[in-house]
């Protein structure tokens, strides 16, 4: 199932809506639904999906089956936003950290000097969003990531920090963690989500890429026959006058005719995606935030940089251009801003 984006969308949906899924043979996606959600599918709780005819007791889907039209509808109701917290039973340390920033961070045109370090909780938002893309046949997915809500930091691995349900914990919600900017953090969930559903769709693009070269080769070497047998047409039978323009006209005609069908085409193969939020996660897990000064020649800033015990790294760095993750950056001249390589 690795590599069937069909059973991939199923499977994420119904983790959505609290169901469980288990992929046991290639192609086959064994799922689990709640009642109420099996109901409003029209199947059973217990059922197998596969995309091959080879199993024989499985429900057989495709782009065009009736039942991921169903799971579309699930999308389209109201997505859900949850909260919790992490225990970490570790110890948390808040000193040693020149090294480990040293060996995860590079200002190629500054320096970054560590200053201390304190453990602090961090937000981090499990963005699910929902697409449909449309063309000659509609296609719904949906893609997956962490944001780091106060860096700004996505996609970003968490670690393990899921693994063990045992540890979640309830999060007051009159005491909400600081975090970026809401109008910053939908720029940056729009943004990344964006890079990833381009990679999801990448070869379905390239076969509508194809599929319309191949239409358009095939109608213009179909109108290029008609208009190459008028012409001789018209040398055959050395026609003047008026019957010569009749002829002419016809040419005219055809080349229109075939101006319009080729349009009918690429708007046939025109790709619209559509996409939004459907769901998220907030997940606030336990962290050190290592005050740290960024210095380019005179000018000074403070940053703070996160180390992860889940994932036990320290995070990488946005770049305030291009809002993608760096590890390897400059800094301004001005302001001391985090620069790309690509952006500099």
């Amino acid at each position: 199932m690795k590599n069937d984006p069909i059973l991939q969308t199923i499977q994420k949906i119904v983790h959505l809506h609290d169901g469980i899924t288990e992929s046991s043979y290639p192609n086959t996606l064994n799922v689990l639904l709640p009642e109420d959600i099996a109901e409003s599918l029209g199947v059973a709780e217990d059922i197998t999906f596969t995309t091959t005819a080879e199993v024989r007791d499985g429900y057989f889907v495709t782009y065009n089956s009736e039942i991921l039209k169903n799971f579309e509808s699930l999308l389209g109701q109201t997505g859900y936003v949850a909260t919790f917290g992490i225990k970490y039973e570790g110890y948390l340390k808040t000193t040693g950290f020149e090294k480990t920033v040293a060996n995860a961070l590079t200002a190629l045109n500054g320096l970054i000097r560590v200053q201390d370090a304190k453990e602090k909780t961090t937000p981090y938002w499990l963005c699910n969003v929902a697409y449909i893309g449309q063309a000659d046949e509609n296609r719904l997915g949906m893609v997956s990531f962490f944001i780091n809500a106060l860096t700004g930091v996505a996609p970003i691995d968490i670690g393990d920090a899921l693994l063990w349900k045992s540890d979640r914990m309830t999060v007051l919600e009159e005491n909400p963690e600081p975090t970026l900017p809401f109008d910053t953090l939908s720029a940056l969930i729009k943004r990344v989500s964006q890079t990833l559903i381009e990679t999801n769709i990448e070869k379905w693009r390239k076969s509508l890429r194809r599929k319309q070269q191949r239409d358009e080769d095939r109608l213009t070497s179909y109108y290029g026959i008609i208009v190459q047998e008028i012409k001789e047409n018209i040398g055959t039978k050395k026609l003047q006058g008026e019957d010569k323009q009749r002829e002419l006209d016809r040419i005219d005609a055809t080349k229109l005719e075939s101006k319009r069908k080729l349009t009918d085409i690429r708007e046939r193969y025109a790709l619209n995606v559509e996409a939004e939020l459907h769901s998220a996660l907030i997940v606030q897990l336990p962290t050190v935030h290592i005050q740290c000064e960024f210095i380019r020649k005179k000018q000074r800033r403070p940053v703070t940089v996160i180390w992860n015990p889940f994932s036990k790294q320290v995070e990488p760095l946005r770049c305030e251009k291009s809002g993608v993750p760096v590890s390897s950056f400059y800094l301004s001249d001005d302001d001391v801003k985090i620069i790309s390589e690509d952006c500099f």
